[in-house]
């Protein structure tokens, strides 16, 4: 008689999962105010873009809650002025050892990610974290 393997997760299952944990310690730590305006945030913002590492996806430290307006701004706005005045009061707002830590990790480029172990490993790390304090 074969044994019966085990169902090997997919992919978009577990990059949900760890995007659903990812957000949930995000406001657990940074809580519900935009970081720049402190009106109320209704989003987690990557501030290393998941397009420019894809490393960084679920790194709690790279989440940063900001309003419809503050992260409308970052996203569409033409005006280089007020994206640079946003990202500059985020880096303000979170000091130097953060920044020192988002500009070391924005260099690293693995050229393998998101594979299932990878996800998996990632989920792991989310679910361990809890809610410690990090530096902000």
């Amino acid at each position: 008689m074969l044994k019966k393997k085990k169902p090997v997760e997919s992919k978009q299952k577990l990059m949900k999962q760890a995007e659903a944990k990812w957000k949930e310690l995000c406001w657990a730590i940074y809580g519900t105010k935009c970081a720049v305006c402190n009106q109320p945030a209704n989003s987690i913002h990557h501030f290393i873009p998941r397009s420019r590492n894809g490393l960084m996806i679920y790194d709690i430290k790279n989440g940063v809650p900001l309003c419809i307006s503050c992260h409308y701004i970052i996203h569409f706005s033409h005006n280089p002025a007020d994206v640079f005045r946003i990202v500059n009061n985020i880096r303000k707002i979170r000091g130097k050892k953060w920044c020192k830590y988002i500009d070391e990790k924005e260099k690293c480029h693995k050229a393998s990610f998101k594979t299932v172990f990878w996800l998996k490993a990632e989920l792991d790390k989310l679910q361990k974290y809890g809610t410690k304090k990090i530096f902000v």
